[in-house]
């Protein structure tokens, strides 16, 4: 009996190990993850280069290499701006129409049954919309990401000593 009480308890400790990383990550957004967490190969390529610690066969690549690695920083950092932005101006607008039903609605029934009704659709569709604009922008950051991930590799690879670079992974889309 202790035997597989102790086998149930590793197996619920391995169980939650596993669970932990998916659920630390479950809470990731759109534009929450830095540079340095959303390309963590290249932000170490880029700080290296910037300090002047590659190696002597990229000398003479150097401006190249640091004109890539600051169009890559400053498109991240636009992409980011633009789906924070959103999100943001998208969340006041949907907890705006979200009171517009409210104060329609009243808790207890009245006789302003019709405006209730009317409130509703208006401002149920209006949610509607503005959730599908939250996902637009929320897809258009992770294909502008990870556009700009594949274009920056390319332009690294293209310099001869770095043809073999390993590049950063795909950005991983996470629920918005």
């Amino acid at each position: 009996m202790a035997k597989r009480l102790t086998g149930v308890a590793a197996i619920a400790a391995t169980m939650v190990a596993v669970a932990l990383p998916s659920v630390a990550s479950a809470g990731v957004k759109a534009g929450e993850r830095t540079f340095s967490q959303s390309f963590p190969v290249a932000s170490k390529f880029c700080e290296r280069a910037a300090a002047g610690k590659e190696r002597k066969a990229l000398v003479p690549f150097a401006a190249t290499i640091l004109a890539d690695c600051e169009t890559l920083k400053t498109n991240f950092a636009t992409a980011q701006t633009t789906v924070v932005t959103t999100r943001t101006t998208v969340r006041a607008q949907i907890a705006a129409d979200k009171a517009a039903i409210t104060a329609a609605c009243p808790t207890p029934a009245s006789t302003t049954h019709t405006a209730c009704v009317n409130a509703r659709h208006t401002e149920g569709l209006a949610i509607k919309a503005l959730h599908s604009q939250l996902l637009i922008a929320v897809h258009t950051y992770y294909k502008t990401v990870e556009a700009d991930r594949r274009a920056f590799w390319a332009e690294i690879k293209a310099v001869r000593p770095l043809h073999h670079a390993a590049a950063d992974k795909p950005i991983k889309v996470e629920n918005s």
